[in-house]
Order: structure tokens, then C-alpha cells, then sequence
């Protein structure tokens, strides 16, 4: 019999990405912002659009709802197809996934958090010599129907702390 307690669930996209996706890329449809987004932040679906990979990658949500959101230029700027993919270390089956991905000269760092909040401290290793034009998308704290936009500057060698709510997520695309 099931404990009354409330069972954390694990978003589908920490495992995923680790298993069905393992052999290639499958059929699958990120990127929603409606209540089917389930226990997962704003942040946590945009950042499955460049995880999770499809042949013909069809996004869940309506096309007014990606051209109001906050991070329209993040969205808009995450290729279908890859140059290059690591699998950072933080990565753990169904609690973390935190993959660093090329396309052309341009890196993109997309994290999709499990059931806890956890801080992050992610070293920029995989970034190539010189300054990079970094925009980032974050969780914003205590509200999962939203996120925060920020741009900086940063280098290889720079260590960026992330904080994930439980479901969050957080994207950064790196350009010279």
C-alpha cells in the first residue's frame, strides 16, 4: 500500500536522456509551458530542447506562447542538430542531466533537474580559448512559470554557480 506522503517525481527528461536517447535521437516533443509541464520550471523545458534530440524536433508549445516568453531569443537559438556533445560530470540517471553542446563555434550548456533543488558549481572547461558572449536562462526563484534572462561575459577557466529549484533547468548559449 502506498505511503499518504507525496512521492517525488522524477522528471522524464533526467532519465531519458540517459537511456531511450542513449542509441540516437528518438521521438519525442520538448518544450511546454502548460500545466502538462508537469513538477518542471519554465527553465527545465527549454533546456529539454536542446537535450533531448529528435529527427524533426516539433516543439510542445503553441507558437504564441515561444514568441511571449522572456526567453524567445534562447529558444529561437537552439539548433536541431549538433556538432558536438559532452556529457558533464554532474549527470546522474533521473536526477541531473548536464550536457555541454556545439554547433559551429557556438556552446550551449543546458542542465534539467531531477526532484531536488540543488546549487551547481559548473566549470566552463568545454569553452575554447577567448571571451564568449554568454546568455543565460534560470529557474527564477519560487515560481516555476517563469524564468530569469541574463547576458555576461565569460572565459574557460570561468565556473558558473547554478542554482535549480526541483524540476529546474538552466540554458546558457556561449558566441564569440
Amino acid at each position: 500500500m502506498e505511503s499518504s506522503a507525496r512521492r517525488e517525481r522524477v522528471p522524464l527528461g533526467t532519465t531519458l536522456s540517459f537511456t531511450r536517447l542513449l542509441a540516437g535521437p528518438a521521438d519525442y516533443t520538448p518544450v511546454h509551458f502548460g500545466s502538462r509541464r508537469g513538477d518542471t520550471t519554465w527553465a527545465h523545458q527549454i533546456a529539454s530542447g536542446a537535450i533531448l534530440t529528435s529527427p524533426l524536433l516539433t516543439y510542445a508549445a503553441s507558437p504564441r506562447a515561444l514568441l511571449a516568453n522572456p526567453a524567445v531569443e534562447m529558444i529561437k537559438a537552439i539548433p536541431s542538430v549538433w556538432d558536438e556533445t559532452m556529457v558533464l560530470p554532474p549527470s546522474e540517471i533521473g536526477e541531473l542531466a548536464a550536457l555541454a553542446r556545439r554547433k559551429g563555434d557556438v556552446w550551449f550548456l543546458a542542465v534539467m533537474n531531477g526532484p531536488s533543488a540543488k546549487t551547481l558549481r559548473m566549470p566552463l572547461t568545454f569553452l575554447g580559448d577567448g571571451s564568449y558572449r554568454a546568455l543565460f536562462v534560470r529557474d527564477q526563484k519560487d515560481n516555476a512559470a517563469a524564468v530569469q534572462v541574463e547576458n555576461a561575459t565569460q572565459k574557460r577557466g570561468d565556473t558558473l554557480a547554478i542554482d535549480l529549484s526541483a524540476g529546474g533547468g538552466f540554458v546558457a548559449r556561449f558566441a564569440r
